[in-house]
């Protein structure tokens, strides 16, 4: 369903005549126009009228991406696939690089370098050095961009396995108050939540004490509300980590209540996971 099907559907869902959607916004001709031909929309005068329908604009984007499937989602999509596979295909890396060069767009250029490493570094065979020309120009971007979104946020959550630690806290220090502002926004709640969650791992895996502080205190912070409840359970998971791993014996501080608290939920599989990354920080 193209955007002028999907605009006309939601008007006449919502009861609106072209006439009132229009009014105060545009000429009724312009709509009409739209609608039946397809004709070019000002991204101002779609704004008013998803306004007037009482829709949020991430709505919009929403249904109209289950409507429409994007060379880029499509592509994602099948990168997806094939890492839960265990192999990414030489076609799919192709087909991302082509596009890359085509339409000289990064986001092809970041999935591109994510067929090309996130499964080395899942099966620990990933080599910072040897993609050092590739890693300073998604650097360069970030560090370019000063008002970070749902893109620049998932890039680097996405890669921050590459970065050395100086870049880490580098771009977390330039992209801080953008951060900040989004931890209030419930539209980048579960984002930032994976975000910060992704960062202490990260922390703690490498024994950088610096980084796992910085995320794990953007963690707390969207933890604070009430209904965030996983964001809660992983702040209250990691701190008990750190008492753990400052303790002369570790086994003073106790997981089971914690652990029985997710067997309520049926999280089994969370309890495993996280049970097997304590002995990979604690026992290693």
């Amino acid at each position: 369903m193209k955007q002028a099907q999907l605009i006309k559907k939601l008007r006449l869902e919502r009861g609106f005549t072209q006439k009132q959607l229009c009014e105060g916004i545009s000429s009724r001709t312009t709509l009409s126009s739209f609608e039946n031909r397809g004709t070019e929309l000002s991204s101002g005068i779609l704004l008013q009228y998803l306004d007037r329908m009482n829709l949020r604009v991430e709505e919009y984007q929403l249904l109209l991406e289950d409507q429409e499937i994007s060379p880029k989602r499509r592509l994602a999509d099948q990168f997806v696939k094939e890492y839960y596979a265990g192999h990414i295909s030489k076609e799919l890396k192709a087909e991302i690089w082509q596009n890359y060069l085509t339409h000289h767009d990064f986001y092809y250029y970041i999935l591109w370098f994510e067929t090309e490493t996130i499964l080395a570094y899942k099966n620990d065979r990933f080599d910072a050095q040897k993609y050092t020309k590739e890693i300073n120009k998604i650097c360069d971007y970030l560090f370019k961009v000063e008002v970070w979104q749902h893109f620049e946020m998932t890039t680097f959550m996405n890669l921050m396995f590459a970065f050395s630690d100086e870049m880490i806290l580098a771009l977390l220090e330039s992209s801080k108050e953008t951060l900040a502002e989004n931890a209030a926004n419930p539209y980048y709640t579960s984002l930032l939540t994976t975000f910060f969650i992704n960062g202490v791992i990260l922390g703690f895996q490498r024994c950088n004490d610096q980084i796992l502080n910085q995320f794990l205190t953007g963690l707390t912070t969207v933890a604070k509300k009430p209904k965030y409840m996983y964001a809660k359970m992983m702040a209250l998971y990691f701190d008990k980590l750190l008492q753990a791993r400052a303790a002369a014996d570790p086994t003073t501080v106790d997981f089971t209540e914690f652990y029985n608290a997710l067997a309520l939920f049926n999280m089994t599989d969370k309890i495993k996971e996280l049970q097997d990354f304590y002995t990979e920080i604690i026992e290693k």
